[in-house]
């Protein structure tokens, strides 16, 4: 079976994004699929820019390298593909608008908490609701100087971000599940995006 790919999300000051040149170096990487853009809706000031890697390798080796130095990144953090189908994590970045769910020192058993919430509303889907993968955390500093907490991070697609505050303000499978998603973790983050391929 194929290794899943490594994501890495880096938040980029200014909201502006890169440039030709900066997104011409980074499709030159070795290991390099696909890349994506968007700017936070509850923070126009900051961009959000999503690569895609074939390897763990490739990924720590694009971050290591001067194009993604050059980005300058408030933060840079790198996932995989978690929960028994093994999704795409960048699958529902298609829609009009994703929900970009992150939850920091997660402890063991919140990704299987993560999957029961995707599934019970994969079942019972909300207006305006398209689809969800989640995905946790890898290091991407081959030799990390600590132990780091556990990141997990959950995409949602929404037909906009006015669909997914209805769709939690009614009852259904978002209410009766969000239990799942308020233990075994530190803190949550929460923001949208508007993303496009580069």
């Amino acid at each position: 079976m194929a290794a899943s790919p490594i994501v890495i999300f880096q938040a980029l000051p200014g909201g502006q994004q890169p440039s030709g040149t900066t997104v011409e170096a980074l499709k030159q990487q070795h290991g390099f699929q696909r890349a994506l853009f968007g700017v936070k809706m509850e923070d126009p000031d900051t961009g959000i820019l999503c690569t895609e890697w074939s390897s763990l390798a490739a990924a720590r080796s694009f971050a290591a390298s001067p194009t993604a130095t050059s980005l300058a990144a408030k933060e840079t953090l790198g996932f995989v593909a978690a929960g028994d189908k093994q999704q795409d994590v960048l699958s529902v970045t298609s829609a009009p608008c994703t929900e970009i769910f992150t939850a920091f020192g997660a402890e063991e058993g919140f990704v299987a908490n993560v999957g029961r919430f995707v599934a019970a509303v994969d079942a019972n889907q909300p207006e305006g609701y398209k689809g969800a993968s989640y995905a946790q955390s890898v290091h991407l500093a081959a030799e990390p100087s600590a132990q780091q907490d556990a990141v997990v991070r959950m995409l949602i697609g929404w037909t906009s971000r006015e669909a997914h505050i209805e769709a939690k303000a009614k009852p259904g499978a978002i209410q009766d599940n969000i239990q799942e998603l308020r233990v075994l973790r530190k803190s949550v983050d929460l923001f949208h995006a508007e993303f496009k391929e580069l």
